[in-house]
């Protein structure tokens, strides 16, 4: 029986199968669920070689670690011990602001903002391209990660869940030409939306009047406007404010607040309505505070 793709045919004919071939399958992907699922179990099946791939950089990791000096280990020490003790500090001077903003709130009319249930994950794969930027991490359903779930670090938004696996899950960062964010200035709570520039370049603010009040240097953080981010969080700080001669609107370019190209730790945030379900089976006395991070993860 001779093969489709042996060595005597045209390699025009390849091309041209093989082209049909990616058509067929990229239709049928994004109209039927069915190959929705088929992903589902295939990027479950190849979840063991992300963490195979990641094992040599965790082990590169630990290697430098151990070959730190005591010296440099009782610096380190003596450093964290000093910020921890100002971290205490300032969490002091938040748990008084929190509670001050509800009873505010109380006072307005306006909805309490619900607390959040946060888990630390470790990036395995980064897939990356001039307009493109995408990461696989090492929590997947059988964590309660979704769809559509809120990625941070310590500075601020990274992106968002937009695949699962079972043991993994594939995020979506802001600078990503597909991803965009309700987002809102600090400084006069003015909405607009930052899109992906591609992870090169800025974030763009788009259909701006040239009127609205955007100052270089200002802070973008989450509305909350689409249900999905929580408000108040770090975005982007506008670097740039311009008008287009051709339709005499502003372009506004922002730059990530997060360090989009240098990340290994994530956190994973939940609503109160969507904790993941090994917590809600957790008698709601035993949840305090609802605010917590996992330190297993980390081991």
């Amino acid at each position: 029986m001779k093969l489709l793709f042996s060595r005597g045919t045209p390699l025009g004919l390849r091309l041209v199968i093989a082209l049909i071939l990616s058509t067929v399958l990229m239709i049928c992907d994004s109209h039927y669920q069915t190959f929705r699922k088929i992903r589902f179990y295939l990027d479950t099946a190849i979840s063991p070689l992300h963490f195979i791939s990641n094992t040599p950089h965790v082990a590169f990791d630990n290697l430098m670690e151990m070959s730190k000096t005591r010296e440099q280990l009782m610096e380190d020490n003596t450093a964290l011990r000093n910020e921890l003790l100002i971290k205490h500090n300032d969490l002091l001077l938040l748990e008084h602001l929190k509670h001050e903003n509800q009873r505010l709130r109380e006072l307005l009319g306006s909805p309490l903002r619900r607390d959040e249930y946060k888990m630390a994950a470790q990036v395995l794969l980064t897939n990356s391209n001039p307009y493109s930027y995408q990461l696989v991490i090492n929590k997947g359903a059988k964590d309660g990660v979704y769809v559509g779930q809120p990625v941070i670090d310590e500075k601020g938004i990274i992106g968002q869940i937009f695949a699962t696996a079972e043991t993994t899950s594939r995020a979506i960062l802001v600078c990503d030409t597909q991803h965009a964010i309700p987002v809102k200035v600090l400084r006069n709570d003015m909405s607009m939306v930052a899109v992906g520039n591609g992870c090169s370049n800025n974030l763009i603010l788009d259909f701006l009047p040239n009127n609205v009040d955007v100052k270089v240097g200002d802070e973008l953080v989450t509305s909350g406007l689409d249900g999905r981010f929580p408000e108040g969080y770090p975005v982007a700080t506008v670097v740039s404010v311009d008008i287009d001669p051709h339709s005499a609107n502003l372009i506004v370019q922002a730059s990530p607040t997060a360090d989009l190209k240098r990340l290994r730790y994530l956190l994973l945030l939940w609503g109160e309505d969507r904790f993941p379900s090994s917590t809600n089976q957790k008698d709601e006395t035993e949840r305090t505070p609802p605010v917590k991070l996992e330190e297993k993860q980390y081991e």
